[in-house]
């Protein structure tokens, strides 16, 4: 397409208008070919960055992004660590060689570390002699922060004359052993494991953070003066604007002198060599040569080949030159058959008034004078699959509530008890240093436990925040307080011990292996974690014994349950018995059923939906299937539970999340339980639950491990500001995501929405709430999943068990309304992929709000550090 590159200037100071976005990027490309040096491309936001970013992606490997958040975002909340490791990358790879550089205006505009120290970097060898402790000042200086273990990029730990470090731009955090002052051994261990990986010789170690001085350089002197572009420079100067506007308004509320600078301002470069790319609309300037378009998008055909072949056939006949870019030899097959008048497959150059086809992949067809561009996505009726930015960060996972804690806070010691924590300190030990925590008790009494135990310390915690008593060592006050609580632990109602040990001397029946589950096994698209491989055992062999099962499995939201269920479900229905599938809320049922239909598709298995949205009609034949043994699963609400649901052969009822159930209720759920094996699915189980686990009355089997590339979900609270909730929306559209608003006020969800669109007008905005049919509610659900539109506004009905990957911000209105595990459920629905995912608690401070509602948002956020819902629960009954 040699000709379309003709066309297009090379001059600067101009200005271009009227190109779509696909030639746009033509342009661009064209410009980097053509003058084989950096090119930096600039935009009015966020979104546009990723967007241009991702369209020139698909033409060459030589773009880079650089990424900045917004500046409130970046001032009031916290700087994205995805999008600062991305930064980082970047600003090290430009060094190399020529590339496009894709930035918004906030990224224009920072302030970077100064080049000599951008371009610090530590290399350690094996044999380099070498202080730890300077290799320590390095790392703080560098922006590393210290942690008791190494699990996410951008910390390390001493310990002895180890030193772990998970380095920026790494996969793996790396272990170096000293021996005196000389480096013994490097090697790289798993941050979940901490076990070793791989020996190697040497290591580089770079920045974590964007370390600022006196000496600051802008992103213009890192690429050495570049041919800049302004994308659409109108819409540039509008964000401009209200960036300072913001910055203004920002350091009056906050009290801040109005000297202070946070960015570069447009007026601070001196650009010689500059190209404003703008839409045909907007006003041409005077004093800039320019060079104006006509060209228009294709339209998506959407799989109508007839209207297709109509539509080429007649852009043929007035003269014009078509051709298809496809990137699959069946497309070009496909397109072929279509014509009478045979295609014409080219390499170079095109030939006009022909149909051509170019085994070339583009982004969005267009038509520009009398050429036609067609590519495979306006064919048919797909999307271009988003390129997604990957980067080294690694958030991790908190290994206990430890690095959680502050000095001065009430510890319990398993063995001591109640203690002060007073920090971690390095004494020497056997002439070598080593770090321990301390515990300060009474009578100025002081224990030191090796960093590595500190699994055995547990943040204190009481629901009414009175102060403990502080335990004495060795008094025997704390050993019978233990015997008082694991007491009062296994004090359960006789009506429980008497279920639990009639279901112990119940007979049932053994069920046997199948060849076939392997093949089950075999269909799990996804690596089973060692968690739910050791759960799925559990479980087998409790469906090999005799005596029902009652087994409770915890596991955090997303880490893989309903598989583990799946399989006990498969094993029950090969063994010629029937399943119930137990869910709190309707919406859950419906997700839940259509999960299994797709799991369970190769194989003949007849599975049925029973909830409010049934019909009577289909209520009515599924009652007398499921009583002459003809359904084999039925997911249904406590609809499960009434009376004329009454199954031939039921072999396992599956209750997910029980406590979320009446007190009715869990009386009939209790009544199966005498003679049928029952799996109890939980992320935060109640407390009862949880003592009938711990004191051996119900079998327990906890799912921790994270599936392969899950971060935990970043959780923030504050108070509601537009500003704020309009930055976390742009963040999102940006990684081509979507958005959980949850407003439960269905009265005026519809104004909200108004509100959301003005605030937001390029995202997509629907709706759902209860009080909507069965086919509103599935249509917008069905419309989410398939991203149709951006932001899901909806009430607690998301709660359980939607699962939509691609959605990773969650805002929350009046977040202080809802209780702990209802938080929890809801954060629940985003972080359910390999991207951050956001969570943000918004409160309304206009209200006056009491301590315990603060403090229930505050909780949220420990919960993130802490795993899950479940653990917290087992420690307040150790």
């Amino acid at each position: 397409m040699k000709q379309i590159f003709e066309k297009f200037p090379l001059d600067y100071n101009i200005q271009i208008t009227g190109l779509t976005k696909e030639l746009n990027v033509l342009y661009l490309l064209h410009l980097f070919k053509t003058k084989e040096e950096n090119i930096l491309v600039v935009t009015n936001s966020l979104y546009e960055c990723n967007g241009l970013y991702s369209l020139l992606s698909t033409y060459t490997n030589d773009v880079l992004l650089f990424p900045m958040d917004d500046f409130l975002s970046s001032v009031a909340l916290a700087i994205s660590p995805d999008l600062k490791i991305k930064r980082l990358e970047t600003l090290k790879i430009i060094q190399k060689k020529a590339h496009i550089v894709v930035t918004n205006l906030t990224g224009y505009l920072k302030f970077l570390p100064s080049l000599k120290n951008g371009e610090q970097e530590v290399t350690l060898k094996v044999s380099d002699e070498i202080n730890r402790d300077t290799i320590v000042k390095q790392l703080e200086s560098f922006g590393y922060t210290r942690d008791s273990l190494v699990t996410a990029t951008g910390t390390y730990a001493v310990r002895g004359f180890i030193l772990d470090i998970f380095s920026t731009f790494l996969d793996h955090p790396i272990r170096i052993e000293f021996f005196g002052d000389f480096i013994e051994s490097i090697r790289y261990f798993d941050e979940n494991t901490q076990l070793s990986l791989e020996e190697i010789k040497e290591i580089t170690i770079s920045p974590y953070d964007e370390i600022l001085n006196n000496e600051n350089n802008s992103l213009i002197e890192y690429l050495k003066k570049p041919i800049v572009v302004y994308y659409d420079y109108n819409q540039i100067e509008i964000a401009y604007k209200k960036l300072l506007e913001d910055i203004l308004e920002y350091k009056k509320s906050n009290r801040i002198d109005s000297s202070v600078e946070y960015m570069y301002k447009i007026e601070d470069f001196f650009i010689d060599r500059e190209i404003y790319i703008d839409t045909i609309e907007n006003i041409k300037n005077k004093n800039r040569k320019t060079f104006s378009y006509n060209s228009i998008e294709i339209e998506n055909f959407r799989s109508n080949f007839e209207f297709l072949k109509e539509k080429v056939i007649g852009w043929i006949n007035r003269k014009n030159t078509v051709v298809f870019c496809l990137s699959k030899e069946n497309q070009v097959k496909e397109i072929k058959k279509l014509f009478d008048m045979k295609p014409i497959l080219v390499t170079d150059q095109l030939v006009e008034n022909q149909i051509n086809i170019v085994f070339k992949k583009i982004n969005q067809g267009f038509i520009i004078e009398d050429l036609v561009v067609l590519s495979e996505f306006d064919i048919e009726n797909t999307t271009q699959t988003a390129i997604k930015y990957k980067n080294t960060l690694k958030i991790g996972k908190k290994v206990n509530s430890l690095n959680n804690l502050e000095l001065g806070d009430y510890v319990v010691h398993r063995s001591h008890g109640i203690g002060i924590y007073n920090g971690v300190v390095t004494l020497n030990q056997m002439g070598m240093q080593k770090d321990f925590i301390q515990i300060n008790y009474l009578g100025n009494d002081k224990v030191y436990i090796p960093v590595e135990k500190i699994t055995s310390i547990f943040k204190y915690t009481d629901k009414d925040g009175t102060k403990p008593k502080i335990n004495k060592l060795n008094s025997t006050s704390w050993e019978l307080k233990k015997r008082a609580c694991q007491k009062k632990i296994k004090d359960i109602s006789e009506e429980l011990m008497r279920l639990y040990a009639l279901r112990k001397n119940t007979h049932g029946i053994s069920y046997n292996d199948y060849p076939m589950e392997d093949l089950f096994a075999l269909e799990f698209p996804y690596e089973e974690t060692r968690d739910q491989i050791k759960a799925i055992e559990d479980i087998q062999n409790d469906l090999r014994s005799p005596i029902p099962m009652d087994r409770l499995l915890c596991g955090d939201v997303g880490f893989g349950k309903t598989e583990v269920a799946f399989r006990a479900m498969f094993k029950t229905i090969l063994n010629t018995k029937q399943v119930l599938y137990l869910c709190p809320t309707t919406i859950l049922s419906k997700q839940q059923y259509t999960t299994a239909l797709k799991r369970f598709s190769s194989f003949p298995i007849e599975i049925a939906l029973l909830n409010r949205f049934t019909s009577v009609k289909e209520t009515k034949r599924i009652l007398e299937d499921l009583k002459n043994g003809k359904v084999d699963i039925l997911f249904g609400t406590h609809r499960l539970l009434s009376k004329d649901v009454i199954c031939k052969n039921l072999g396992l009822l599956i209750v997910d999340e029980e406590q979320r159930f009446g007190v009715t209720h869990k009386e009939k759920i209790k009544s199966f339980k005498n003679d049928i094996n029952v799996l109890t699915l939980s992320a935060t189980p109640i407390p009862r639950t949880m003592k009938m686990a711990m004191s051996g009355l119900r079998d327990l089997s906890i799912i921790d491990t994270a599936p392969v590339n899950r971060y935990p979900v970043q959780t923030y609270v504050l108070s509601e500001n537009d500003l704020l909730v309009k930055d976390a929306i742009y963040k999102e559209l940006t990684r081509k995501g979507q958005i959980f608003i949850l407003y439960n006020k269905v009265s005026s969800i519809n104004e909200f929405c108004n509100k959301l669109r003005n605030l937001v007008p390029e995202a997509r905005i629907e709706f759902a709430h209860g009080q909507m049919t069965k086919k509103e509610l599935d249509a917008i659900m069905e419309s989410f999943v398939n991203y149709e539109f951006d932001i899901l506004v909806c009430t607690t009905i998301i709660e359980t068990g939607i699962d939509i990957p691609n959605a990773n911000t969650l805002i929350i209105y009046d977040a202080d309304h809802f209780g702990l595990s209802q938080l929890y459920q809801i954060r629940g629905r985003v972080g359910r992929s390999d991207k951050i995912a956001y969570a943000y608690l918004l409160y309304n401070n206009h209200k006056l709000l009491n301590d315990i509602a603060v403090k229930r948002l505050q909780a949220i956020k420990d919960f993130t550090e802490l795993g899950s819902g479940y653990r917290i629960a087992m420690r307040d009954l150790s």
